[in-house]
């Protein structure tokens, strides 16, 4: 959990507004902003759509011999919850080879002050299932070709789900905050592909993976468990065969060395087989 108590104190006096509607920071660029505003509201049309076409739908994987786990509950989500979902979400998103990281003050002022953001995993769990449930529909018998529309919020639902994703699968415990003072100026090689994981939305895909084939992410772990476990016994016999094989080497090999000396020379006397007639008396 990230404490964000020290930001408390800060705007303390505008805690009485509706939270969607707080002020953000000065530093803020204007036109930025309202483009945010005007995608929160196109995005948030969408998700009303998609959230009742999520709850009329079918639970859990779509792979029937993956059901043995439950998945994890999403959030169900009120009104003011989705215009905050919707907020991040356009704030997030970014095309292929641009950046969203100019906008993390705004990133991370929803989450200071909509902490279940962060917090609650069922909330990652909702925009997964939303962007599996899209997929699905997308690529069923008979289905209606993908609007551009559609294509568009679904690539934007991605930056979302990268953004909430990606704490915690680049181990910050600091949550957002800490995973961006990070990657804005990497300082490290881990903090610069911390950075190109980021920009390639590779925590999303993750996060989706894992959402959709949650058994899978178990099998992983045990799998990485096992695989861990081979691989140190099999280079511990190795360096015992290797060892035992040069110790047999210096106590044998110096008597099998003088033995195959003395097979290959022949007795004096001794005439070797299979020479020409007459040769003896030369």
């Amino acid at each position: 959990m990230v404490d964000y108590a020290k930001w408390d104190k800060l705007d303390a006096d505008s805690e009485e507004e509706p939270e969607i509607r707080k002020p953000l920071a000065a530093s803020f660029d204007e036109e930025d902003h309202e483009r945010s505003r005007g995608l929160q509201e196109e995005v948030n049309q969408w998700l009303k759509r998609e959230i009742m076409t999520l709850r009329k739908g079918p639970e859990g994987s779509s792979v029937p011999e993956l059901k043995r786990q439950e998945p994890l509950p999403y959030r169900k989500v009120t009104k003011q919850e989705r215009e905050v979902l919707a907020m991040l979400i356009a704030v997030s998103h970014f095309e292929e080879g641009q950046t969203n990281l100019t906008r993390h003050p705004e990133l991370l002022e929803l989450v200071r002050h909509h902490r279940w953001l962060e917090e609650d995993p069922g909330t990652l769990e909702l925009l997964c299932r939303i962007h599996n449930d899209v997929m699905r529909r997308s690529g069923e018998r008979h289905a209606p070709k993908e609007s551009p529309h559609d294509v568009r919020m679904r690539n934007m639902l991605l930056s979302g789900i990268n953004t909430l994703a990606s704490p915690k699968r680049a181990e910050c415990s600091g949550g957002l905050l800490e995973l961006i003072t990070r990657i804005c100026t990497p300082e490290n090689e881990a903090a610069r592909d911390l950075r190109k994981k980021w920009q390639k939305k590779e925590f999303a895909k993750d996060a989706l993976f894992d959402s959709l084939f949650p058994d899978l992410r178990n099998y992983a772990k045990e799998d990485s468990s096992n695989e861990s476990m081979l691989e140190i016994w099999v280079f511990v016999i190795l360096i015992v065969l290797l060892v035992g094989g040069i110790a047999l080497f210096f106590v044998f090999g110096p008597s099998l060395s003088s033995s195959g000396q003395a097979s290959t020379t022949p007795p004096p006397g001794a005439m070797p087989k299979d020479l020409p007639p007459g040769a003896e008396e030369l």
